[in-house]
């Protein structure tokens, strides 16, 4: 929550000092001729680096699912409470993310979708805990089924992602 404040205020700062610094812009489109067009080039996609380890430190009160009238008019929730997450990812090579479209094997159709490529990710989980699990008639509440605890967890993760729509 800390973090998110104070993104919010360099954020809302960032914006107020743009707004009253006095300059103006401009910008001019000129055509481009059918021989500019040709020899244009384009890159799609979008690449994310982290320069170091990236720290995961996280506490959440709930987690719920839940339908408030139920099937019988009765509210009922699945909470997971108390989730505490400290660990850190390490990306090796920046993640990769671009849109494409291919040929489906199955349907023979053109598919567009988003195409993720990440090499050489590590994740470090010192521990991974769910306090209680609960299922009541409000989020957090009734009894608890228990709890669920994963320590030193460590993945190295490395392969590509293709999401389309059908």
């Amino acid at each position: 929550m800390k973090k998110l404040s104070f993104l919010l205020i360099i954020v809302l700062g960032a914006s107020i000092g743009m707004m009253s610094t006095p300059t103006k812009g401009y910008a001019i489109l000129t055509p481009l001729t059918e021989a500019g067009m040709r020899e244009a080039t384009a890159q799609a996609g979008i690449a994310i680096t982290a320069a170091d380890r990236v720290a995961l430190n996280m506490e959440i009160g709930s987690l719920v699912y839940g339908d408030d009238d139920g099937t019988n008019g009765t509210a009922a929730y699945l909470s997971m409470n108390d989730i505490s997450v400290q660990g850190s990812v390490d990306l090796k090579e920046p993640i990769n993310i671009s849109v494409s479209s291919e040929k489906d094997l199955n349907s023979n159709e053109i598919v567009t979708g988003i195409d993720i490529n990440l090499n050489g990710a590590v994740i470090d989980m010192d521990h991974f805990d769910i306090g209680s699990i609960t299922v009541g008639t409000a989020p957090g509440e009734g009894k608890s089924f228990g709890s669920i605890s994963i320590r030193d967890y460590h993945a190295e993760i490395s392969g590509n992602v293709r999401i389309t729509a059908h």
